[in-house]
């Protein structure tokens, strides 16, 4: 707890910016003049937004522009995955690839908002999958941070991918999703992403109570099992199954239709993991 009190706030461009995209009475000019505090950050969104993944046809130059094409929803997103990129890593070790703990993470992103594509008619709500997915590993990768030694002990003790959390909670009071949950409520965001976060290794949570964390669930499992491992050396799951799907009145035969573009989307992302390295 004491180490969870030490994280960092948001900056205060990107507290600002959350609180403006969760305001009903905010604008875009608001969302405009608040991105634009920061150079450095306006750049990284418009970096994002000229990326592969959102195959835009002329080249965006403005933060005005981004909002009108894109959306204020996915403009803060954009700018909070930015900021955890950029800010939230720990150093490289020998068992651990950062590099391919963030590739997990984006993986997880993508396959989330395929995901809400289908169950979501809200494009704007469609946008929140993304996030959730991106920065559901948080606490994992807190953990890491600050026991390292503790933590590949463990992972190496670990015969299911299903007794991780049972055996993060023995060994530090609290698992990677409560420890996640705490530092997302920290940043003051949204309950549902919270709660995304939280619940992300719940395989019981039902769709009615919100479809975010059966989602997340789904799509960290699925990545897992299809080549997209964070590569820290736990044992890894099997994949959703049909159990899983229904959780979202879906269905294990739609997996294929939903995520088959999955690798090709990841490599269209990949100026997502770039902003890490231009703080």
């Amino acid at each position: 707890m004491s180490y969870i009190e030490k994280v960092p706030a948001l900056s205060p461009t990107i507290a600002k910016i959350v609180a403006l995209t969760s305001s009903d009475t905010s604008s875009a000019v608001d969302l405009v003049q608040a991105i634009k505090l920061d150079p450095a950050l306006t750049a990284k969104v418009l970096n994002l937004v000229n990326s592969a993944y959102f195959g835009m046809p002329q080249e965006v130059t403005s933060i005005n522009r981004a909002i009108i094409l894109l959306g204020m929803n996915t403009i803060k997103n954009l700018a909070l995955s930015a900021e955890v990129l950029s800010s939230f890593n720990p150093a490289k070790g020998a068992l651990f690839n950062v590099d391919k703990f963030w590739e997990h993470s984006l993986a997880c992103a993508i396959s989330s908002k395929l995901i809400a594509k289908r169950i979501v008619k809200d494009p704007v709500k469609q946008e929140e999958y993304f996030i959730a997915g991106l920065i559901h590993d948080i606490g994992k990768i807190f953990l890491i941070k600050h026991f390292p030694r503790d933590y590949f002990s463990m992972a190496k003790k670990i015969e299911t991918f299903d007794k991780l959390i049972h055996k993060e909670k023995k060994i530090f009071t609290m698992d990677h999703a409560e420890v996640g949950a705490l530092i997302a409520e920290k940043w003051a965001l949204p309950g549902d992403l919270i709660n995304s976060i939280r619940h992300h290794h719940d395989k019981t949570i039902k769709e009615e109570t919100s479809p975010l964390p059966a989602t997340v669930y789904i799509s960290n499992i699925y990545c897992k099992s299809n080549g997209f491992s964070d590569n820290i050396g736990l044992a890894l799951p099997t994949g959703p199954d049909e159990q899983d799907w229904n959780r979202l009145n879906l269905h294990k035969v739609d997996e294929v239709e939903l995520l088959s573009c999955l690798p090709a989307k990841v490599d269209e992302a990949k100026v997502f993991l770039q902003v890490r390295s231009s703080r």
